[in-house]
């Protein structure tokens, strides 16, 4: 089964990974995310995050696992990237 996951790019620097809060928490659904819920979810930080929705599998889903928080939001928030 495969769910469509936000993911982030911050500052386009090639480490796409799943945006999360720090408890591993991410955005993800059952149909793809329209850019105004990217928009809403990250609000203006969209500009420098180069958010995208992408289906992944449970398989995929298991190569992410490195939690890098983000300034913007309190390190609350961040992005878990594959190792």
């Amino acid at each position: 089964m495969k769910r469509w996951f936000l993911t982030v790019d911050w500052c386009s620097k090639g480490k796409r990974g799943i945006f999360s809060n720090i408890n591993g928490n991410s955005f993800s659904k059952e149909i793809q995310h329209t850019e105004d819920e990217m928009w809403e979810i990250l609000d203006a930080f969209s500009m420098i995050l180069n958010p995208q929705s992408i289906e992944l599998s449970e398989d995929e889903l298991k190569e992410y696992h490195r939690f890098y928080p983000l300034a913007e939001y309190s390190n609350q928030y961040g992005v878990v990237l594959k190792s």
